[in-house]
């Protein structure tokens, strides 16, 4: 419970939403990022705030761009996640002031192995974390003071995917005399798989082998954010602090070749904890489709000291729509957004149709929020997802055989089962929806769901003592119709509100879910028993 994100009461808080582009704070594109949000059920917007807005030159800050997007959130009832775009915009300087950028003998750049100058500021610079630290400590006391009693923002992100490309550590003068001094003492008890060849010593390349540039450029960012971290939270300690991560597990997992080297990928986040202990969490941005890649990005950040929230992912298409239930039910996932929000809208200012798979699975995850955050851990939520090829899926439970049918490529065996029995083809889209859904059992006999495309079907296990369970099996008193009641609803807080009642033919056969709505089923727990 301790890792969510909470309100200002302390109510833990399940966030789902949108990211901005990185140009719209500040612009007419920010309300069309805060509706896009808003037709997605989320409850959260995450935009950039910008070095060089807030410190157009040196000691002169200006906090209306803050405060403007504070305003705008308030507004439209949705939390923040500001993003300190400051030394590093995906490892490069954009947002870095005009006059850091004016200064290289100041605020060093890095280099290349080459001795060549490359597009990012150096983690080893003094005087850049220094200025960097110092505007974001601005940035941390204007929010204690504006929105210290309110907590519209719940977290700041510091800096955004850090690291170096194009090379696997920095080579100028001043990193090369960090790299030639002994190891941090904070590093000796952290081993690295597949180091290869090292010889134990007190060295870079002797403690981490061929990782040691990685391990080095790692720690030295770690470090930098650490750093900018301890003094954001000196001043202001309402709010998480994290940073997002460009992933290294999609490809052959070379630093600077296939992501940003220093960042915390999965083989550096013991790095990262030993550097940047100010921070909350390391979150992933995931954009992998595979079903595989996208389980093991989400294993290697879903740890005890470190729970899983996923700040960029697409905000279209079925892949994420699947993955994103399955980052919170598989991996206790405590959030997901995506990215791009003001694309997701089109000229008319509707949602696209590549924006509705996840749209609909966002809302799975609103519509159930208090039951995930109540349940995770406890293993009654429980994942349908429509793998490909599949017709059904089975599931089991203590007292129930639970299977899920798809009807996506299935038969319609009896109707759609709840109030949405329009046969128009505008009103079919969740029967083309790859099938997928949450079931939180809150009770021996209970249980919730939300889900789109799928159906399911409860049968009674026999008791072990039964001597002839067949005809107990075989009895439709074994099934889901002998139900007390079949609600949809909703979550107002905790407590459930019955929207609409289930009976007759809007109950009869299977149990349906269809565009996110929750529905409520209460068994009978007479099922199976012989009165006779």
């Amino acid at each position: 419970m301790n890792d969510f994100f909470r309100d200002k009461q302390g109510n833990p808080l399940y966030l789902v939403g949108l990211q901005a582009h990185n140009s719209s704070t500040g612009t007419d594109m920010l309300d069309k990022a805060i509706r896009a949000v808003q037709l997605y059920g989320g409850n959260v917007l995450e935009t950039p705030i910008y070095w060089n807005a807030i410190e157009p030159e040196m000691g002169k800050y200006d906090m209306s761009l803050v405060q403007d997007t504070i305003d705008r959130a308030r507004a439209a009832g949705l939390y923040l996640i500001l993003l300190w775009f400051a030394t590093s915009k995906n490892g490069h300087p954009n947002y870095a002031p005009e006059y850091i950028k004016l200064d290289p003998a100041t605020y060093r750049i890095a280099h290349g192995a080459d001795g060549a100058p490359l597009p990012a500021l150096s983690p080893h610079c003094e005087a850049t974390l220094e200025r960097d630290a110092l505007a974001f400590e601005t940035v941390m006391a204007f929010l204690k003071a504006y929105d210290g009693d309110v907590g519209t923002v719940l977290a700041v992100q510091i800096e955004n995917e850090m690291g170096l490309g194009g090379t696997d550590r920095d080579y100028s003068e001043i990193a090369c005399a960090d790299y030639a001094k002994p190891l941090p003492e904070a590093l000796l008890d952290v081993e690295l798989a597949d180091c290869g060849a090292h010889d134990g010593s007190r060295t870079w390349r002797g403690h981490f082998g061929r990782h040691a540039h990685e391990a080095f450029c790692a720690w030295y960012h770690a470090r930098y954010i650490g750093r900018i971290a301890e003094r954001g939270r000196a001043v202001y300690g309402g709010v998480k602090l994290i940073t997002n991560v460009m992933v290294g597990e999609g490809s052959y997992e070379e630093a600077g070749h296939c992501y940003n080297s220093g960042a915390a990928v999965g083989r550096m986040i013991p790095i990262w904890k030993k550097g940047a202990p100010a921070l909350d969490l390391l979150c992933p941005d995931i954009y992998n489709q595979e079903q595989s890649v996208y389980a093991r990005i989400c294993s290697l950040y879903a740890r005890e000291d470190n729970a899983l929230f996923i700040p960029e992912s697409s905000p279209t298409g079925e892949s994420n729509a699947l993955n994103l239930l399955r980052a919170a039910v598989d991996y206790g996932a405590i959030g997901v957004c995506g990215f791009g929000a003001e694309s997701a809208l089109d000229n008319a200012g509707d949602l696209t149709e590549a924006a509705y798979p996840v749209m609909v699975s966002m809302r799975i995850l609103e519509n159930l929020a208090p039951l995930l955050i109540r349940y995770r851990g406890t293993g009654r939520i429980h994942l349908f997802l429509q793998e490909e090829f599949a017709t059904h899926q089975y599931v089991k439970l203590d007292r129930y055989h639970v299977v899920a049918h798809y009807l996506r490529g299935g038969s319609l065996r009896h109707g759609l089962g709840s109030r949405i029995n329009l046969r128009l083809p505008e009103n079919r889209r969740h029967l083309e929806a790859r099938g997928r859904g949450i079931l939180v059992q809150t009770g021996e006999d209970e249980f919730f769901l939300a889900g789109a495309g799928l159906a399911l079907d409860f049968l009674r296990r026999p008791d072990p003592a039964d001597e002839n369970p067949y005809p107990h099996l075989a009895s439709r008193q074994a099934n889901q119709l002998n139900f007390l009641s079949v609600e949809e609803g909703h979550f107002e807080g905790d407590k459930w509100v019955v929207d609409y009642l289930r009976n007759g033919d809007e109950s009869n056969f299977s149990l349906y879910a269809h565009e996110g709505q929750v529905v409520r089923l209460r068994l009978n727990p007479n099922i199976g028993m012989d009165l006779r």
